[in-house]
């Protein structure tokens, strides 16, 4: 069985519309919370995504409003997606994903994190498939021998395909 763990560039897609937003809803909709994980960290990021959208004008005040309610909903209170705290030994285990395969700070916390869980699943015959837009953290999860799902490139046939 698979789980997925989610990045900020693709969950973000969930409360402001683009390429790959019909995927996310899909996926989201489809798998069980208990099945999804993403950072704590990626709470602040979606925020500033759509306080960003708003300020310039992307966004409407009230479809800000409606996306701002959303996000609480789901993430907040519903809890959909399983939150992953950031600690210390996280952080210090992360510095040398920076340096190998030239990652922000972020997105290195994001795989630490990730191969993390992919361990403790696979020990059960489980799997863990990143879900991101990005395509240096793509790059550097796919050599780490991680599963990628990308709702900007990849089908929903290649979802499908991931045994969901």
């Amino acid at each position: 069985m698979n789980f997925f763990f989610w990045d900020t560039s693709a969950l973000a897609k969930r409360y402001i519309p683009e390429l790959g937003t019909s995927s996310v809803n899909y996926l989201i909709e489809t798998i069980p919370k208990n099945r999804m994980f993403m950072l704590i960290l990626s709470l602040g990021e979606i925020l500033s995504v759509l306080v960003r959208k708003r300020n310039s004008k992307q966004i409407s005040d009230r479809f800000y409003s409606q996306s701002l309610a959303e996000f609480n909903k789901e993430l907040l209170r519903d809890k959909v997606i399983s939150i992953q705290s950031v600690y210390d030994k996280l952080i210090q285990e992360s510095l040398k994903l920076i340096e190998q395969y030239s990652l922000n700070a972020t997105d290195a916390i994001i795989l630490e994190c990730a191969l993390g869980i992919n361990g403790e699943l696979r020990v059960k015959g489980d799997d863990l498939v990143l879900v991101t837009t990005d395509i240096r953290l793509s790059n550097a999860a796919k050599s780490s021998e991680l599963k990628v799902w990308n709702p900007e490139r990849d089908s929903q046939s290649d979802l499908e395909s991931l045994n969901l």
